[in-house]
């Protein structure tokens, strides 16, 4: 968790200091660079370690709902 934590701080460094040069023109093209580096990153972990990293939740066989996923909305 460490780990992922840790590029995901470097990618966030890498797009503040693009958007804080010059070079801030080329901002998307290093944000749509982010979507193959994610898919490189399977290479370092499982795909069952990067759903349980970003994903909505991990792979845990739960009888009981979520409840802020259930909750309704305010209003």
């Amino acid at each position: 968790m460490h780990l992922f934590t840790f590029i995901q701080l470097i990618c966030l460094v890498i797009l503040w200091i693009v958007k804080s040069t010059k070079a801030s023109l080329a901002f998307p093209f290093f944000l749509i660079l982010m979507v193959p580096l994610r898919w490189q990153l399977t290479h370092i972990f499982s795909q069952r370690e990067l759903r349980a990293l970003d994903g909505d939740q991990a792979d845990v066989d739960e009888d009981e709902p979520d409840f802020y996923a259930e909750a309704p909305l305010p209003g």
